[in-house]
């Protein structure tokens, strides 16, 4: 395993490699959760090496639920679903697919070992493709793995790794917190959205810090031959943004919450497995806008 590799599917150095949800420190119980979030990430030049072929942009959508099926007081099942989409501005004759999607189905558990510590494990099988002629080669299926040790109800370590075979690199792993060091103030440094939090209320919060975005899938058997460049057929391809920027979360109803966000894009870039073949842009703005419910 690589720990803190910066040519990860992440492409960080800060310590940790997966979410944590911010109730580690709860006991296990029945629960729901489900995420609607839209995204854009702006106009951006996009060039192969020295060539620049365009402006890019990305929409995203992500619609998610997860339901949680305790056991006992120590152990429980999480089973879910998701779908993502991410479409993309392409310049002509550039090798970049119109959009990628993900449909997966999600199966985790969580497992208490001892009072303080916290064992979890998930696999997210499904379809991560340009979801034309989808066959066995658009079938994934990433497994990740972490262990929470609470040593406090304001200070959680967390061990992580993630294996996605399909990924630029397909194992990475890394240490994480989530420290309250203040009444108000929470330190975050738990990928994909390590970030400094400050609260207003119990309703109202404010975020800075960073983010990333993106998967691997697979485009179509002919990708490649309709831009005249078939060593991309039917290849994997890994596309990543990383962004700065901050935002507010408001929680309207105990139930129900919403955040909205926008910075910069810092990074954006597709990467081929097979082809060995790498698209580098330039920053842009993007925004961010998510509803949440829990039950």
């Amino acid at each position: 395993m690589r720990l803190f590799d910066c040519k990860s599917v992440l492409s960080i150095t800060v310590v940790s490699c997966l979410t944590v949800s911010s109730g580690v420190a709860q006991q296990l119980s029945a629960s729901a959760s489900s995420t609607v979030e839209l995204g854009y990430s702006g106009d951006g030049d996009i060039a192969r090496g020295t060539v620049r072929l365009g402006k890019t942009q990305s929409t995203f959508t992500r619609i998610r639920h997860v339901q949680s099926f305790p056991v006992n007081r120590r152990y429980s099942w999480r089973l879910g679903g998701e779908w993502e989409r991410i479409g993309f501005g392409v310049p002509t004759g550039a090798e970049i697919p119109n959009t990628v999607h993900s449909l997966q189905l999600h199966l985790g558990n969580s497992w208490f070992v001892g009072e303080k510590s916290l064992l979890q494990f998930e696999v997210d099988p499904g379809i991560y493709s340009d979801f034309e002629d989808v066959d066995s080669g658009d079938f994934n299926a990433p497994v990740s793995a972490r262990y929470i040790h609470m040593q406090s109800t304001n200070l959680q370590w967390v061990l992580a790794a993630i294996h996605n075979p399909k990924s630029e690199i397909p194992i990475v792993g890394g240490i994480g917190l989530r420290w309250r060091f203040l009444p108000d103030w929470t330190l975050d440094l738990i990928l994909p959205k390590p970030q400094v939090r400050y609260d207003f209320s119990s309703s109202l919060s404010f975020h800075v810090g960073g983010e990333f975005k993106g998967g691997a899938y697979r485009v179509a058997e002919d990708f490649g031959t309709r831009l005249g460049q078939p060593g991309l057929n039917d290849d994997d391809v890994t596309y990543r943004e990383a962004r700065v920027g901050g935002g507010f979360n408001w929680r309207f109803n105990p139930r129900y919450s919403a955040m909205v966000e926008g910075g910069w894009l810092i990074d954006r870039r597709f990467s081929f497995e097979n082809a060995r073949r790498q698209l580098n842009g330039d920053g842009a703005p993007y925004f961010q806008l998510a509803l949440r419910a829990r039950f």
